[in-house]
């Protein structure tokens, strides 16, 4: 912060110009920057003096005889009237000029160890510092307009404002959420007001930006951060205020660059590299997943900051060209850091549906996902969706894209989580009549090969998946109608190995595997395969029916089906545990 920055220059100073041996000298400039932060020392000292109040207290009363107490704030007894003398200050702060100097009274009890009375001195301070923002006398003023005295008293006012903004960013990393959300709140009127006195000064619309990046910087970067005050943040705010949402992307896109200078304009010498946490990382995405609202031009724009009743220039924040912009460079600058493994799936999952749609070019989305699904695995199935909205609505040209799908049909699609979202989307891309016919039979044979060893769940979507292929490539249909040759000796001469879908002579093939799947030891797949067999006059398999199978699914509807006739059971209940002529007989003989 701005008070205690020249105690960071001074350790810094120290630090820098000492040697290994020395630098145990920058201990005492190092705890003063840290006390300047914390207060550590002075809490301890309050805590101290408390405790000796109370034991002075607790003697006094049970010796019957009079007590004084220090401390105004340190007795629980006195705590209502302390509550009251905080409502005392704040009428003659805002009866009288004179009584501005109860500021720092109010400012005290708000640091205090007293819960109830800290808690109704900040707020006594949000409404005091809310006046004076409607009266003017924060406004930083320019020229000869104000005297001396004035000036000063000004100033004054504004470094003690600076001091609460300072108190209710750390009540932001408070443990408790209550109070994170309390200081929110705070906060943010504290802006509006401020904004509607910079608006009226300048004639226009007027966002301060720079106190909503350091809410948006504190609440990003805070491992205190609660799920409590980013809901709050997100559904009483973000979605319901078009200028803080687009200056809350605009923030994250400028905390989130590598050029982003965190001492900017606090006194500090030459810019510093800006280090992004995993915290920012995870705590931004958890706030930008949970947006909901997109502005519109044909709305009214609900705003935040009260827009002037005469404006100048039309703001940003009623253009949708700029707010798009925002959320463009938002999402971007978060997938260039370095991302957990869940959060980049989560990004890949929702990204034809929430970012894909809205952002200024899509196609700048194109090497994200490109790498994305040159990962391999889980990530590659995942970027498929967005590859597939930016090739048939941006045209994206993705080279050796089906060469690429091909390589991702191993065995372990059958058992990965998303293998309903994958074959859902092979149907799509197969699914165009100008695919060549080598390129369609690859795919099917490939499919009938690892239905063999797929378990029930993934052949009873494989062969679904194989039947539409060739109902709608007829071009393929030779692969259930080629004989086998007589030869004993014969040979597939499909080459599973082979990348290249033209060199793997799938065409040459036939689909000598579903045969097999007609002896299936399950015999719903193997009534299921026997349709190849049969003339084609079926129409094209709901594929959605037969993705979401497991064993469990199987089960139940085994064990819910009504047999038509009982199983043959053993008629006559054996009489011995072994009978005459069993193979065990001879040897248990005696």
């Amino acid at each position: 912060t701005n008070r205690c920055f020249p105690f960071w220059e001074d350790f810094q100073q120290c630090y820098f110009s000492s040697t290994e041996k020395t630098r145990a000298d920058c201990v005492p400039a190092r705890d003063d920057y840290l006390e300047c932060l914390h207060h550590f020392k002075e809490i301890a000292r309050v805590r101290a003096i408390q405790t000796v109040e109370r034991n002075n207290y607790a003697k006094n009363k049970a010796n019957g005889t009079d007590h004084k107490i220090i401390s105004k704030h340190a007795s629980a007894k006195d705590d209502k009237s302390t509550v009251e003398r905080v409502h005392k200050l704040e009428a003659n702060v805002l009866n009288s000029h004179q009584n501005l100097n109860d500021i720092v009274e109010i400012y005290t009890i708000a640091q205090s160890m007293n819960a109830e009375a800290a808690f109704t001195a900040v707020n006594s301070l949000g409404r005091i510092y809310s006046a004076m923002w409607t009266k003017g006398l924060l406004k930083r003023t320019k020229g000869p307009q104000q005297d001396a005295a004035a000036a000063k008293v000004s100033e004054w006012l504004r470094d003690n404002y600076r001091q609460y903004t300072d108190l209710l960013r750390s009540m932001l990393g408070h443990r408790e959420a209550p109070i994170q959300v309390t200081s929110l709140r705070l906060y943010l009127q504290m802006m509006d007001k401020e904004g509607q006195a910079l608006g009226r000064a300048a004639n226009n619309y007027v966002f301060p930006n720079d106190s909503y990046l350091e809410i948006i910087e504190t609440v990003l970067n805070s491992d205190a951060t609660s799920e409590h005050l980013v809901r709050t943040l997100v559904d009483s705010y973000l979605n319901s205020y078009d200028d803080l949402r687009l200056y809350f992307y605009r923030n994250v896109a400028k905390l989130a660059s590598p050029d982003y200078d965190p001492f900017k304009n606090r006194g500090n010498k030459g810019a510093r590299k800006n280090t992004v946490s995993d915290t920012f990382v995870r705590h931004a995405f958890a706030v930008m997943n949970q947006i909901r609202t997109v502005f519109s031009a044909d709305s009214d724009a609900s705003l935040w900051i009260a827009m002037p009743k005469t404006c100048g220039n039309e703001p940003d924040v009623v253009r949708a060209a700029a707010h798009t912009r925002a959320f463009s460079e938002a999402w971007l600058a978060l997938m260039r850091l370095p991302l957990t493994a869940d959060i980049y799936k989560q990004i890949l999952l929702t990204m034809h549906k929430r970012i894909v749609p809205y952002m200024a070019d899509a196609k700048s989305l194109m090497d994200f996902l490109s790498s994305s699904y040159e990962i391999g695995g889980s990530v590659s199935l995942l970027a498929l969706n967005g590859l597939f909205t930016l090739m048939t609505e941006h045209n994206l040209n993705y080279p050796n894209f089906y060469e690429k799908l091909y390589a991702l049909l191993d065995r372990n699609v059958f058992h990965v989580k998303y293998r309903a979202r994958f074959f859902r989307l092979l149907e799509t891309f197969l699914g165009s009549s100008h695919l060549p016919a080598y390129l369609v039979a690859a795919f099917a044979k490939r499919l009938a090969r690892l239905a063999l060893f797929a378990p029930p769940a993934g052949a009873v979507t494989a062969i679904p998946l194989i039947y539409n292929l060739l109902k709608a490539h007829p071009s393929c249909m030779v692969l259930i109608h080629r004989m086998s040759e007589d030869d004993a000796e014969s040979t597939d001469p499909f080459v599973e190995d082979e990348p290249d879908l033209a060199k793997c002579n799938a065409l040459q093939s036939s689909l000598w595997e579903l045969e097999s799947l007609q002896h299936h030891y399950y015999p719903n797949i193997a009534t299921l395969a026997k349709l190849f067999s049969e003339p084609f006059h079926k129409p094209q398999f709901m594929l959605e029916d037969f993705l979401d199978h497991t064993y469990a699914t199987f089960f139940e509807s085994d064990t819910g089906r009504k047999s038509k006739k009982p199983p043959a059971l053993a008629t006559q209940p054996p009489t011995s545990l072994i009978r005459a002529g069993d193979a065990l007989s001879d040897f248990m003989a005696v």
